[in-house]
């Protein structure tokens, strides 16, 4: 019998490994900001965005599968389903090995930058390898093995940092000596998350597994092709001001224009944990179950929200000084970008896809995204001729998505029989947006007005008087925040 866990417990190991995901793509991003002019960085950011591009579409969406299909079979049969998928996800990185290869030189055409050609060449290797990788994250949290996502995480990253920045910094390598690193860290990623796909089922019997290639795929399917869409969604923003505005605007851009990272590990460890709970719960379809599904999302949500509003506050207020820290003065234009797609985490506190796809949205999910898509491109490609701004671009993106999210939450209210606003904490949400945003502005305009302090002093300071009023709101408000420690607090006593 596998061990269980609390659902908090799990999120949390989650997280630790999702840090260090985000810790190599920011420390990276700060080395290679500060070696490389802003033309090869812009180059290296280009190849990011390529393979993030494609990665999406040759998935094939089947990594979910694991989430969705492991639940709902003997623990015998998982092996023969793990193989099945495998083999997919193996295919699809040849293939998309095989297009990035062949269509280096078309795609540098496409995004206006003829240096791009070659270090795509060298990193055509790279989704044969780590496209196989996709879901150990799905089979791990499944069997309840959250800690060895988090140990997978560090060790590849490290990995992985390791061998992009060091021939960097030591020998003095260009792009193409970081993109060659990048591929041998993916090699040996791809022999340890083979090896954590099938441990937590080593010792388990074996039997064949009644779900077939054709029933994974047709459940695949939809989510590809809302997968399709939705990153021509996210990738529309970076067409556009790549092809447009050039790689010196390009790399501000790119610096910029990303949420607060906390926000996606929070979400994403929520939404691992969950989903093969929603998928069991959802697959024995009643009223109890129903109200399961509910409480478990209720929950989520206000844990979230009392963990992501302060930051998104803090963040969205201290911007350009993150930026300037981050990746130094060249770049402080970046955090007109950073400050906008911030606004987007106001309405992304909850995954709300793996609950979507456990109750059979499939297709529903894929035309709000097909609707999107087309949306978004025919917007920003209007902006690009009637307002030609790169600000304005990201402001559609931030627009498009919320209204995205708005339209999958009335999909969800409907399953549940309930209206939009109950599946919200209004009251929760209003002890925290409206007085953390009142105390960190009046933060910083107190400290800036007063004083002239480094970049890297003002966000201590303001980050320590942000920390400790809220702190003391929190108490006032009684909002608890002891239910999200207590189980950690517990596993560690035990």
């Amino acid at each position: 019998m596998l061990k269980n866990s609390s659902n908090t417990t799990q999120s949390f190991w989650i997280l630790i490994g999702s840090l260090s995901a985000f810790s190599f793509s920011m420390v990276s991003s700060m080395i290679l900001s500060r070696y490389f002019d802003k033309d090869s960085y812009g180059t290296y950011r280009q190849v990011m965005y390529v393979y993030s591009t494609l990665l999406v579409v040759f998935t094939l969406g089947v990594p979910k599968a694991y989430s969705f299909f492991l639940p709902r079979v003997a623990v015998e049969e998982a092996k023969s389903l793990v193989n099945k998928i495998n083999k997919i996800l193996l295919l699809a990185g040849f293939l998309m090995s095989l297009a990035i290869f062949l269509g280096s030189g078309i795609i540098a055409d496409v995004l206006g930058n003829h240096n791009l050609s070659k270090p795509l060449i060298y990193f055509s290797l790279v989704p044969l390898f780590m496209l196989p990788t996709m879901g150990v994250e799905g089979v791990l949290s499944v069997y309840r093995k959250s800690k060895w996502i988090a140990a997978y995480n560090v060790v590849t990253r490290v990995l992985m940092l390791l061998c992009v920045v060091v021939p960097v910094i030591v020998f003095k390598g260009d792009v193409e000596d970081a993109i060659i690193g990048f591929t041998v860290a993916s090699f040996f990623s791809f022999l340890l998350a083979m090896f954590l796909k099938y441990r937590p089922i080593k010792n388990q019997e074996h039997t064949i597994s009644k779900i077939s290639y054709k029933k994974i795929l047709k459940y695949a399917t939809p989510i590809m092709m809302a997968s399709i869409w939705g990153v021509i969604i996210s990738s529309a923003d970076q067409f556009f001001i790549s092809r447009y505005f050039g790689t010196e605007v390009f790399a501000e851009f790119a610096n910029g224009s990303l949420e607060l990272p906390f926000v996606g590990m929070i979400i994403s460890a929520g939404s691992i944990v969950l989903a093969p709970l929603y998928s069991k719960n959802a697959f024995n379809d009643t009223e109890e179950t129903r109200k399961e599904i509910l409480r478990l999302w209720h929950s989520v949500f206000k844990k979230t929200a009392k963990l992501i509003y302060p930051l998104v506050i803090f963040c969205f207020c201290f911007a350009t000084a993150l930026m300037i820290l981050l990746y130094g003065e060249r770049y402080e234009a970046s955090g007109t970008y950073f400050q906008i797609k911030l606004i987007s985490n106001f309405f992304t506190l909850i995954s709300y896809a793996p609950l979507l796809l456990a109750i059979g949205g499939e297709k529903y999910y894929r035309n709000i995204h097909l609707y999107a898509a087309l949306f978004t491109i025919a917007l920003e490609w209007a902006s690009i001729y009637f307002i030609n701004s790169p600000i304005t671009i990201v402001w559609i993106s931030v627009i498009c998505r919320i209204a995205r999210i708005i339209a999958m939450l009335l999909f969800i209210a409907n399953y549940f029989n309930i209206k939009l606003i109950d599946l919200i904490p209004i009251k929760l949400i209003s002890k925290i947006l409206i007085p953390a945003f009142i105390m960190a502005y009046g933060i910083k305009l107190s400290i800036e007005y007063f004083f002239d302090f480094k970049v890297l002093i003002l966000l201590i300071l303001s980050g320590t008087l942000y920390a400790m009023i809220f702190g003391i709101w929190a108490y006032i408000a009684k909002i608890d925040y002891y239910s999200i420690v207590k189980p950690l607090m517990s596993k560690i006593k035990n």
